[in-house]
């Protein structure tokens, strides 16, 4: 029976790993085409995958589990195909779980993206409260939630990339909570303007049972807590507020408010509701860790998506405001644009910013793993160098003849020769053993006692030689600590058959003591992750990972219970992970032909400036990036208020010309006259400068405009008040003073000079030629201002003269005299 099954398990054995090679490289191969096209459609591929792991995950995951032990896969799929601890959580579908693992590896970025959303956001609504006044405190509430938000998502950003401390997570605590009240305040404002009053002395109550929570519950669940208190009410709130300022009448953007308040309820879902694990419902289901084991994304990334998206929201319905308070195509355009190249150019920082970052962090990887890569080979050869001469020795021992005929006759010569062997191995106890698991022969003589008895059955170094193979194994006393290595090897007789085994206990505990100084933390654990050797004193005889089925070996263990895991989970290969709260390289090389493996753990110091570096430069340029733009707009928005105010300087002087001018002439009129006349009485007062004033008018001009019309006297007075405003001095004033009377203030003139300027103007007049009238004439008169004269007796003197130069037959020039009666002026019979 035992011949036909052998070739059938043959035959089962070589099905299995032809069928378990297969499925392994089925699944490299969807692993491959995903990390492809990871950055295109992840949501949807995130589907593709769940549904395809459902469909073929019985087919392919017994071929899997059939070759349990070979690292030909990655290590995340590995330990989710590989897993065997009891009460673990959900194993991820492959896809989710290679997404998970990238997103985890780029968790400071999405945190450091997180912090800048929020500080986006808060920075645009302190700036819009400045420059609101009824509003002003309330959405400076709102600035200061996000401003708060934006720093504690940079600190969470600091514990990802450095060790977690119990003062770090109670600051973050603070300011989530923080935060949260001044969300919760700027809902609480807003709706008691819309008539829900709601009293301040609500927050006692809810920091009591945070307090409590906290006390009770650890941080963890006064964080979750205030996210149901605080966050979730609060957010709904906002959005409930920011509704109602969209039916205010008269409102801009009113599509942009609904989109504000819509992203305002997605908040509280993501941040209100989804949250840290804690022991009680639903944070115990719900939570952060179940939305990354369904969706493959952190939560955080989400929540910083809609911070960017809201900062946007806010942006765009400002600008439309401003837009309609500005009224200026040019500046509306501009908004346009730098709302456009805004969102263009800070997509581009954050993804140049993201690559840059995951370069320089990558380069420091490789370097680490570089280093633990070699850390490991010099351990493993300091392990084998050790070990090596017992193994030769055994298998020489296992070949001696006397060892044999000890076997087979029971011949005592084999004694001498065990002793030599393990003095030639160093090695702290030798033993035959017959294949029943009898004691032969023991190089202790304390054990002669045990002669005889088959104890050795149950070893492991026994089995394995048993069956033809070299038996290695390493031996602890968990009372002295005492750590031995076992080497076996099979005895045979001349025929070839297995009659025995020859074994050599070597002590590694001087190896110990000189690896005690490795600069970093190793470990040697068995198949369980038990540690046998390290340099980690206090690890002695723990688990490096969870194991809740393991009972506790050392004593003060037993007393105080399990202490915690220096890993949350095994690891196979080599992993990113969180090592003693510290985020670390940690390495696992099996040793040849044994169950035992060497862990090598490098706490990523490095990986943090590298990191944090890029972070810094992305956060440098953004921060440049938006100074432009905002101090550009600022810059166009000042350009525009100043032409705008040019604009209207222009307009009124362009009004206050047309007020102090003549329309048909282009001279000042006689307001604009009055006030110079006034201002030069004055400084004739403070200086005493003399100045005269002409008064003249067109001969007989109503003749002219019944016989011609009026178009051409127009043109008659136009032309004629061109020709002497030119001949006048540039500190002179003509002005029309009504009608076809003009007046003419001479400055620092005397009445002679004034007569002859007169009279030349006479003789202009009298000599021009004007189309369709021919020549016309005018009549002048001429008075100097006297020490008591004011405007309306300085205008009657020259009026005077000019009404003599009419009466004395016009074209002509008159002085100013004394007034002269009407009756004594009237032509004799």
């Amino acid at each position: 029976m035992a011949d036909r099954d052998g070739p059938g398990l043959a035959s089962f054995d070589r099905f299995r790993v032809v069928y378990s090679a297969c499925c392994q490289r089925l699944i490299v191969l969807l692993i491959g085409v995903q990390a492809a096209l990871q950055p295109l459609a992840a949501f949807r591929r995130q589907s593709i995958c769940k549904w395809f792991a459902l469909i073929v995950s019985p087919v392919i995951l017994p071929g899997l589990e059939l070759t349990r032990g070979r690292r030909l896969l990655t290590t995340v799929v590995v330990r989710s195909a590989y897993s065997k601890s009891e009460g673990s959580a959900p194993r991820l579908t492959p896809g989710a779980d290679v997404m998970a693992s990238f997103f985890e590896s780029q968790l400071d970025f999405i945190y450091f993206f997180y912090g800048l959303g929020f500080l986006l956001l808060g920075v645009l609504c302190l700036a819009i409260a400045n420059q609101q006044n009824s509003r002003s405190a309330h959405m400076r509430l709102l600035g200061l939630f996000a401003c708060s938000h934006g720093v504690l998502g940079w600190i969470e950003t600091a514990t990802v990339v450095t060790a977690d401390t119990a003062w770090l997570s109670a600051i973050r605590t603070a300011l989530m909570v923080i935060s949260f009240g001044l969300l919760c305040e700027f809902a609480r404002r807003g709706l008691a303007r819309l008539g829900f009053s709601i009293s301040a002395l609500t927050y006692v109550p809810v920091l009591a049972v945070l307090i409590f929570a906290g006390y009770f519950a650890g941080l963890d669940g006064a964080k979750v807590l205030s996210r149901y208190l605080m966050c979730l009410p609060g957010s709904l709130g906002a959005a409930a507020v920011i509704l109602a300022d969209r039916r205010v009448p008269h409102q801009d953007g009113r599509t942009l408010m609904a989109c504000i308040a819509g992203g305002f309820v997605l908040y509280a879902l993501c941040a209100g509701f989804i949250g840290e694990p804690a022991p009680f419902w639903p944070a115990s289901h719900i939570n952060q860790d179940w939305f990354l084991r369904e969706t493959g994304i952190p939560i955080q990334l989400l929540r910083g998506a809609l911070a960017v998206a809201l900062a946007a929201l806010v942006w765009g319905a400002w600008g439309q405001r401003l837009m309609r308070a500005f009224n200026s195509p040019r500046y509306s355009d501009y908004l346009k644009k730098q709302f456009v190249g805004v969102i263009a150019t800070m997509a581009a920082i954050l993804v140049l910013g993201w690559a840059l970052t995951d370069v320089l962090g990558n380069l420091h990887r490789a370097h680490l793993e570089s280093e633990a890569s070699g850390d490991s080979d010099l351990l493993v050869g300091r392990l084998s160098g050790a070990v090596a001469p017992a193994d030769a020795v055994v298998r020489l021992l296992a070949q001696s003849g006397d060892v044999q005929r000890m076997l087979t006759s029971g011949d005592q010569a084999g004694q001498s020769v065990l002793d030599s062997h393990v003095a030639a191995a160093e090695a702290v106890r030798g033993m035959i053993v017959d294949a029943s698991g009898r004691v032969v022969d023991t190089s202790e003589r304390r054990e002669a006692a045990l002669l005889g008895m088959p104890y050795q059955q149950s070893k492991s170094w026994f089995g394995r030689a048993m069956v033809g193979d070299q038996g290695r194994d390493l031996e602890i006393d968990p009372i002295t600590g005492a750590r031995d290595y076992v080497t076996s090897a099979p005895v045979r007789d001349s025929s070839g058959k297995i009659i025995g085994v020859a074994m050599l206990e070597k002590s590694l505990d001087p190896l110990a003591g000189d690896l005690r100084h490795f600069d970093q933390p190793f470990f040697l654990v068995d198949a369980g992750g038990l540690v046998l050797i390290t340099n980690q004193a206090c690890e002695i005889l723990r688990a490096l990972w969870p194991r809740p089925d393991l009972v506790p070996l050392r004593l003060n263990d037993r007393i105080a219970g399990h202490p915690p895991a220096l890993l949350s989970h095994e690891v196979f290969g080599g992993e990113w992970t969180s090592y003693a709260g510290r985020p670390s390289y940690v390495l696992r090389r099996p040793l040849p032909d044994t169950s035992l493996s060497l862990v090598l753990a490098l706490p990523a110091t490095g990986l943090v400036p590298s990191r944090l570096l890029g972070l810094i430069v992305t956060s440098q340029v953004a921060m440049a990036a938006l100074f432009y733009f905002f101090g550009r707009e600022r810059g166009v928005r000042d350009r525009v208020q100043h032409l705008r105010r040019v604009a209207l300087q222009d307009r009124a002087r362009a009004l206050a010309e047309q007020a102090a001018t003549d329309p048909l002439t282009g001279l000042f009129n006689r307001l604009r006259f009055n006030e110079r006349l006034e201002h030069e009485l004055i400084s004739r007062q403070r200086t005493g400068r003399p100045f005269s004033l002409i008064f003249f008018d067109v001969d007989h001009f109503k003749e002219v405009n019944d016989l011609y019309g009026h178009p051409a006297g127009d043109q008659v007075l136009v032309r004629m008040s061109q020709t002497i405003a030119a001949a006048l001095r540039r500190t002179d004033m003509l002005a029309r003073w009504g009608g076809e009377e003009f007046v003419i203030l001479l400055d620092e003139t005397d009445v002679l000079a004034a007569a002859e300027v007169a009279e030349k103007l006479r003789l202009l007049v009298a000599h021009m030629v004007f189309d369709q009238v021919g020549r016309v004439t005018a009549s002048f008169g001429v008075a100097e201002v006297a020490a008591d004269d004011n405007a309306e007796t300085l205008m009657s003197r020259v009026d005077n003269a000019l009404y003599r130069a009419k009466l004395n037959g016009r074209n002509r020039v008159e002085v100013d005299a004394p007034l002269i009666d009407a009756a004594a002026l009237s032509p004799v019979d």
